[in-house]
């Protein structure tokens, strides 16, 4: 036998009610065909309900050990870049400007000042001819006063206040 689906079990109360199978013509009360139904659609709705609870713990859970790997992968680059730094350091000390491993594998090469780049210690002092032009930031819509200005009765061509239904779970 296969479940029926909220979808399905929705759709039998919906004609249920819009037919006169609803309610007992003697008593006045639900039928006893609405009143399964209804019960069906709600034990259904609760197993979804429940469903999705489990997969926005599954989320969270997903989300703090990507957390925990972020924190961990950078505290290793930030010990691989001290110990890259103490390893030039000494090296230059002694002056040794290459290390290799005896089996080959890999080979450490120090250049003395060979790279540049420049460093603005202060940039109240740099001339107006080598500042970079800012691009402004292109116009956005902004939601807030189109809600404002519609809810006070001003037409807006182009946008329109739109109600959703809401969910919550908690």
């Amino acid at each position: 036998m296969t479940a029926l689906s909220l979808y399905t079990l929705s759709s039998e109360v919906e004609r249920l009610l819009s037919s006169e199978e609803a309610f007992d013509p003697d008593t006045g009360e639900l039928s006893p065909a609405l009143v399964g139904a209804l019960d069906a659609t709600k034990d259904k709705a609760a197993n979804v309900a429940a469903f999705i609870l489990n997969r926005d713990a599954e989320v969270a859970m997903i989300e703090q050990h990507l957390a925990t790997v972020e924190k961990r992968k950078a505290a290793i680059v930030s010990r691989q870049e001290k110990l890259r730094e103490y390893l030039a350091l000494n090296m230059k000390r002694t002056g040794i400007h290459e290390i290799a491993a005896n089996d080959g594998t890999f080979v450490a090469r120090l250049y003395i000042d060979r790279d540049e780049s420049v460093d603005v210690y202060d940039e109240k002092q740099i001339p107006a001819s080598f500042m970079s032009k800012p691009k402004p930031p292109e116009p956005k819509p902004s939601k807030a006063e189109i809600k404002k200005a519609i809810k006070a009765g001003t037409e807006v061509p182009g946008a329109r206040i739109v109600k959703k239904d809401r969910l919550e779970l908690k």
